[in-house]
């Protein structure tokens, strides 16, 4: 097939993973891919060395009249049988544009969106339950709904090892914004009694204040802020613990890579962990809680047999709903059941 892929997001998150890994995983089967971001995509970067096309455009906003115009003429030359697009402003402007083609269009839903920028899209693709019954309850038509999960290109192990205790590594890994709850982390790490080290991945606006709150919490020597992690797996090596503090969190594809990597999770009960977790494959707390997450994690530390039985669990259930493969596989269905006979 020949498609295009569509992110036109600043920065980098879970939306914008999945985007290259996406691209990269399609142009590795085989199919023509065309990604399409913006001129200062952080993504496009990443598929820099890929087999597959890349084109920057400029984009102002979700209503940009040149952005929709570059997108138009770049599907009129690759021809495309199908367009999918990540987040708002891709599906406003490559959904237009895709449209007024007639080409099918299927969008990935990473949150609660504003359905006005989804409007020229013919599939909604949510990735969690909750996600697919906030479009049901917004009067989307079951037929534009279908839940796809997000997957991890990461390759799982083969055997989930054994953590250290109660002195190991402790890992988290995202976007350096409040509600990805690192200060609580930070607060949990303070905690009496805590021996364990701490080490974040990542960037943001909220890093050097972190590192502020890491210095009053008298915890500095035990913290680390390694920056933006390209190699997830090599991180997560001498992890005897993922955590997951956030606030909110719409899915959690680095839950996914922790879980391929056969490290114990401890994670906030908010809808994306509930969608892929439960109390067999991680320990669960209530989000916002210092307290409770140190309990969690020292609980956790403590047990190493139990940590890593519920490890198992987790690369189980990874292996049976969240490889490339299981969820690229429901993507390529989707994609020939809206343009089916398109091309020759």
């Amino acid at each position: 097939m020949r498609i295009a892929q569509i992110m036109l997001a600043r920065g980098f998150g879970g939306g914008e993973r999945l985007f290259v890994d996406l691209c990269r995983s399609l142009a590795a089967r085989g199919h023509a891919v065309l990604a399409i971001g913006r001129s200062e995509s952080e993504a496009l970067d990443l598929l820099a060395d890929g087999p597959l096309e890349r084109l920057r455009v400029r984009c102002r906003g979700p209503w940009d009249p040149l952005c929709r115009r570059a997108i138009a003429r770049a599907l009129a030359r690759f021809e495309p049988d199908i367009v999918q697009t990540h987040l708002a402003r891709a599906s406003a402007l490559g959904g237009g544009a895709a449209r007024a083609a007639c080409i099918p269009t299927i969008a990935n839903l990473h949150n609660r969106i504003d359905l006005k920028y989804y409007r020229a899209i013919d599939l909604l693709v949510p990735t969690t339950a909750d996600l697919e019954c906030y479009l049901g309850a917004a009067g989307v038509q079951p037929a534009r709904i279908e839940r796809i999960p997000n997957f991890s290109a990461v390759a799982p192990v083969a055997r989930v090892r054994r953590p250290r205790g109660a002195g190991g590594v402790v890992k988290a890994l995202g976007r350096f914004v409040h509600g990805k709850g690192f200060d609580v982390l930070l607060a949990a790490a303070a905690a009496r009694g805590a021996s364990f080290t701490v080490e974040i991945g990542g960037d943001g606006r909220e890093r050097a204040a972190l590192a502020a709150l890491s210095d009053r919490l008298g915890i500095a020597g035990r913290v680390a802020f390694p920056g933006w992690i390209d190699d997830v797996a090599a991180f997560l090596a001498d992890a005897d613990l993922f955590v997951l503090p956030s606030r909110d969190e719409a899915f959690g594809i680095v839950v996914l890579e922790a879980m391929a990597r056969g490290v114990p999770i401890v994670a906030t009960r908010v809808s994306g962990p509930l969608e892929v977790l439960d109390d067999e494959s991680a320990v669960l707390v209530e989000p916002d809680d210092a307290d409770a997450l140190a309990a969690a994690i020292r609980s956790a530390l403590d047990d190493p047999q139990a940590a890593q039985a519920r490890a198992r669990q987790a690369l189980a259930t990874f292996l049976a709903r969240y490889t490339d493969d299981i969820v690229v596989g429901r993507y390529l269905t989707a994609y020939r059941r809206l343009a089916p006979g398109r091309r020759r």
